[in-house]
C-alpha cells in the first residue's frame, strides 16, 4: 500500500514539472498576442490652467471617462493595469459653449492601445460673479413678532460666483433666523444659501460669505383701553353705561417708539342712536399706522336694565302754588288732601325719592270758569313715566 502511494507521488511530481516546463515554453518561445479591455478609465485635461486663466469651467459637471483596449504579448499585458494607463486630452482654443477634447494615452512599453472614443465633447461656461440681495426670514412660534432683521454692518447683498447659467438662476440669498422664545431684541449668527425665484436652493455656486450676523428687532406688546368715538349727532341723553363692550382693552404690537405713544384705541365713529332700539352692533377699530393687532372689531351691546316702580303720596300742603296773581282767590281752589304719584325709572340712574319730584299748580294757566287746574310735576331725574292721581283740582 505504501509503495503504491509512493508511486502516485512520483507521477504527480512528474505531471507538475511537465506543466511548468510547458508554460515556460509557451511564455519564452510562443508568448501569444492578447488584447485586454479597460472600461471607464478616467480622463485628465492637460490644459486646465489655461481654462482657469480664461475663467472657464466644465459645466454641467461630468465624469470624463472612456474605454481603452491594450494589445501585446501575453507576458507584457500581465504588467498592464488601470494604475499605469494614463488617458489625457486637451481643449484647443477653449471658449464658452461646446468644445472637443482630443484624447491620447500613455501605456507601459511594448504594448499598443486603441481608445474606443478618442474625442469627448464638453460644455464650457464662464465663471462670473454678481451681487445678490440678502433676504432674512424668520421662523419659529413667535416669528410674527419680528419688526426688523438687519445684517450687521448694514450689508444688504452678497457676492455669488460660479458658472454663468447657475449664477443667473440665483434670485436672492436667504438666511433663516429662529426667533424661538425671545421676547427682547437679540443678535444671531445665521447661515446663507442661494435660492431661485421658486425658493429652491441653487447648487454649484460659491458665496462671498457663508454666514452673517443679524440684529433682530422684535415688536413691543402693550395692552391699552378701547374708547368709543361718538358722532356729533349722538343723543346725549343716552348714557354709555347702559351698554357693554365685548372687550374693554386690546393688545397692540409695533415698534417701541410707536407703541409708547399710544394710550388707547378708538372705535370708528358711532351714532349711539343707531343702537338705542337694538341689542348690539359691531364696531371697527381705528388702528394707527405701524400698529398691528389680532382684534379688528368689537361689539357694543344694549344692557338689560331693570325698571323700578315707586309710589308716593303728597298732601295738600306739599303742593306748590306758582304764578299766583292778586286776581285769583286761592281759597276757591279745591286741592285734594292726598295725591298719589306713581313713577317708573331705570335702575341704572340710581334711586329716586319723593323729594326728587315737586308737584305744583300753575296759576297762570288759562282756564274757563268751570275748568280745573292741572296738577303738574317737576324733576331733574330721568324718569320714564309719571302718573299723578288725581291730576286735576277737585
Amino acid at each position: 500500500m505504501i509503495e503504491r502511494f509512493k508511486t502516485n507521488t512520483k507521477i504527480k511530481l512528474i505531471s507538475l514539472l511537465s506543466a511548468v516546463v510547458l508554460w515556460l515554453y509557451v511564455m519564452a518561445v510562443v508568448d501569444p498576442e492578447e488584447t485586454k479591455l479597460f472600461e471607464g478609465m478616467p480622463v485628465t485635461i492637460s490644459n486646465m490652467d489655461e481654462l482657469r486663466d480664461k475663467d472657464l469651467v466644465i459645466y454641467p459637471k461630468i465624469d470624463l471617462t472612456t474605454d481603452i483596449s491594450v494589445s501585446g504579448k501575453l507576458s507584457k499585458l500581465q504588467k498592464v493595469n488601470k494604475d499605469n494607463i494614463h488617458i489625457y486630452g486637451q481643449i484647443n482654443n477653449p471658449m464658452e459653449g461646446s468644445n472637443d477634447i482630443y484624447l491620447r494615452a500613455n501605456t507601459p512599453g511594448q504594448v499598443t492601445h486603441e481608445i474606443r472614443n478618442n474625442i469627448l465633447i464638453v460644455n464650457l461656461e464662464k465663471i462670473v460673479s454678481e451681487q445678490k440681495p440678502i433676504d432674512i426670514q424668520a421662523e419659529g412660534k413667535h416669528k410674527s413678532n419680528v419688526a426688523r432683521a438687519t445684517v450687521d454692518k448694514g450689508i444688504d447683498s452678497i457676492g455669488v460666483s460660479g458658472p454663468r447659467s447657475q449664477v443667473k438662476l440665483v434670485d436672492k440669498i436667504v438666511g433663516v433666523v429662529d426667533v424661538g422664545s425671545n421676547t427682547n431684541d437679540f443678535t444671531a449668527q445665521i447661515k446663507l444659501f442661494p435660492v431661485d425665484k421658486d425658493g429652491n436652493e441653487v447648487k454649484d455656486v460659491e458665496l462671498e460669505k457663508s454666514s452673517v450676523t443679524v440684529n433682530v428687532e422684535l415688536l413691543k406688546e402693550k395692552t391699552v383701553p378701547i374708547q368709543i368715538k361718538f358722532t356729533q349727532d349722538s343723543n346725549p341723553d343716552i348714557k354709555l353705561k347702559d351698554y357693554t363692550l365685548s372687550q374693554e382693552s386690546i393688545v397692540i404690537k409695533g415698534k417701541k417708539d410707536v407703541v409708547d405713544k399710544i394710550d388707547y384705541i378708538e372705535t370708528e365713529p358711532l351714532n349711539i342712536n343707531d343702537i338705542a332700539n337694538s341689542t348690539s352692533k359691531d364696531l371697527g377699530l381705528s388702528i394707527p399706522e405701524g400698529i398691528s393687532t389680532d382684534t379688528k372689531y368689537i361689539t357694543i351691546k344694549l344692557k338689560t336694565v331693570k325698571t323700578i316702580k315707586e309710589s308716593f303720596v303728597y298732601t295738600k300742603a306739599e303742593i306748590q302754588i306758582r304764578n299766583k296773581t292778586e286776581d285769583i282767590d286761592i281759597s276757591k281752589i279745591d286741592i285734594p288732601d292726598n295725591i298719589n304719584v306713581n313713577i317708573e325709572y331705570l335702575e341704572n340712574i340710581g334711586t329716586i325719592t319723593k323729594e326728587d319730584i315737586v308737584l305744583y299748580i300753575d296759576m297762570s294757566q288759562d282756564i274757563s270758569e268751570n275748568q280745573k287746574y292741572d296738577i303738574k310735576y317737576e324733576t331733574e331725574s330721568d324718569i320714564k313715566n309719571v302718573v299723578i292721581t288725581p291730576d286735576k283740582t277737585l
